[in-house]
């Protein structure tokens, strides 16, 4: 991952020389590449958008829907190599001068927004300008803080300036943001933006442009058939949001929905057996875990009376046998998270100890906290307070709705009490930004880089009240040895680093770890799919195609939807 750095010379002059330039040829044009035009697929997703544009999505539905309309200047490739392994979007090249300390995009001359506007390479600039705005809160902010500056020296060409080099530079700069368009957006006030009407009517330069949005029923894309680089070969693409999973079971089995994520093997296992359906298994990207929010709820100011503690977290995670509890809910579409990674990340550790279940050392420990059980009650007590809290869990996810009830039960039985506070998904979304909450249901996709560990567990993102850090977790030494890893040339002193990092979070234990999710998407064998990156199956959603013969006619969330 971190070799093609290697044999780079140190800075000795300004973009004097380019070299390792990639050409674009992205060959994804729907004329005259044999495959036919049209046809319209429909997508289940768990959750509504409460917003497309981009520096503000930080919902994975939101993302799903977002990445069809708006591109970045280069697409990863499909097989998800993150130091070079991308696809030409708005940059039809780029090139790297001699020291590695710029990065010079050359966009695509007919590019255009969906008003017909020409892309430029001022909006360039003014993207990375809105996504690197404390001001905006974009989640991921902190990845970008390498980038030094971005120069615009003529309308076509792009130049990303970075502080120094690290294995991660074209990533962070070609892939990581979405570009927008300034003329729509360079008047709208930035602490604002979150309510600004262009995230319901968003104009990308994507190959799909929004035709309608019908609250809580469906969000339908169409094909830009003037699109650059040729129109998408589906007609449109229709997002529904369905959150049951009886109904998700039937819809797919009806043909009424064409795609969906499934996560409960109960589902799985059912649809799989059927030979009109196929399936595919992505690593586990996602992750989910009990945060504890170490400050009070909304109040930055005064330390959580409970989980400001590490000892306390630390017999808390004892008390959970994580693994039954995910060997019995997901069989083997999920395996126990050992911290905040996932074992697909090219920097994952296996290796870090996790806190064992130990519940004879939880009682001990808690115990020795003054956390004690009084006669005659089954709720322990530390002078005369109650151990007792709400775990904030969103109703939308199926797993996590019955992963919280075993949980609550195994707590009982170790003299803790539990409340499940259960919120719709929009308002769990709301109440994690405001960290409103002493204990959270939260899950997470997790980045190919470990850079995204800035943005929800550093000190700068903690004490940053627009940060990710919900749980308020400070540690220096995790920081430092956090940046110590991203900084790295080579992937042996990277995993070093990347090592002490994780153990010191393991050891504080923020949060519980509980499970990582393979992502298992079933789609129709009607359905001919294409670039199904690790990370974002949906990536290529615009060469998906239907053959000819196998399109059908149906009503479509309350849409007409004919064969072309």
């Amino acid at each position: 991952m971190y070799d093609v750095y290697e044999s780079i010379a140190r800075r000795i002059a300004v973009l004097a020389t380019c070299t390792l330039t990639l050409i674009a040829c992205d060959g994804t044009s729907a004329k005259g590449d044999g495959v036919p035009v049209g046809g319209s697929v429909v997508v289940a997703v768990q959750a509504e958008p409460q917003t497309l544009l981009p520096p503000l999505v930080a919902a994975i539905d939101e993302k799903i829907v977002m990445d069809q309309i708006f591109e970045p200047l280069a697409w990863m490739g499909d097989d998800g190599r993150i130091d070079r392994d991308f696809r030409p979007a708005l940059a039809d090249s780029w090139s790297w001068s001699n020291d590695s300390l710029a990065i010079v995009f050359k966009l695509n001359p007919n590019a255009r927004w969906q008003d017909g506007t020409p892309v430029r390479a001022s909006d360039v600039t003014f993207t990375y300008e809105l996504f690197s705005d404390s001001v905006v809160g974009y989640k991921d902010r902190a990845s970008l803080a390498k980038i030094d500056s971005v120069s615009s020296p003529d309308s076509l060409t792009a130049i990303f300036w970075f502080e120094g080099r690290y294995p991660e530079q074209l990533y962070d700069a070609a892939h990581r943001m979405q570009i927008v368009p300034a003329h729509l957006l360079a008047n709208e006030p930035r602490a604002t933006l979150k309510t600004a009407a262009f995230g319901r009517a968003p104009v990308g330069s994507g190959r799909f442009r929004l035709a309608k949005w019908t609250p809580n029923t469906s969000i339908e894309l169409v094909a830009d058939t003037n699109h650059y680089r040729g129109r998408a070969k589906l007609d449109r693409v229709i997002f529904t949001p369905v959150a049951d999973a009886n109904a998700l079971s039937a819809r797919l089995t009806t043909g009424e929905i064409d795609v969906a994520d499934i996560a409960t093997p109960d589902l799985f296992k059912t649809l799989s057996a059927r030979p009109d359906l196929e399936s595919h298994i992505s690593p586990a990207f996602n992750y989910a875990y009990l945060v504890f929010n170490a400050r009070a709820p909304k109040q930055r100011a005064q330390r959580n009376a409970l989980f400001s503690d590490a000892g306390l977290r630390r017999a808390l995670t004892m008390a959970l046998d994580r693994d039954l509890l995910v060997r019995s809910q997901f069989d083997s579409l999920a395996i126990t998270a050992i911290g905040p990674m996932t074992r697909a990340q090219p920097l994952a550790d296996s290796t870090i100890a996790p806190i064992g279940y130990d519940s004879a050392g939880a009682a001990r420990l808690l115990d020795s906290l003054g956390w004690t059980l009084p006669a005659g009650k089954t709720i322990r007590e530390r002078n005369g307070t109650a151990l007792a809290f709400k775990v904030m869990t969103p109703s939308v996810s199926i797993n996590r709705m019955a992963m919280i009830v075993r949980i609550q039960e195994a707590f009982r039985r170790m003299g803790v009490a539990v409340d499940v506070d259960a919120i719709d998904g929009n308002t769990f979304m709301s109440r994690l930004r405001a960290r409103d909450f002493d204990v959270a249901f939260d899950g997470r996709t997790a980045d190919l880089s470990i850079s995204g560990l800035r943005a929800h567990w550093t000190v700068a993102s903690a004490t940053d009240p627009a940060g990710q850090n919900v749980g308020n977790y400070e540690n220096p030494v995790f920081d430092m040895h956090l940046d110590s890893a991203l900084a790295a040339r080579d992937v042996s002193h990277a995993r070093t680093h990347a090592h002490e990092a994780f153990t010191t979070i393991v050891n504080d234990a923020p949060a519980i770890w509980l499970y990582e999710v393979r992502n298992a998407t079933m789609y129709h064998k009607r359905l001919r799919p294409a670039h199904l990156v690790p990370t974002a199956w949906w990536s290529g959603l615009s060469d998906w195609h239907i053959p000819a013969d196998e399109r059908i006619d149906r009503d479509r969330v309350g849409l007409k939807v004919a064969s072309r």
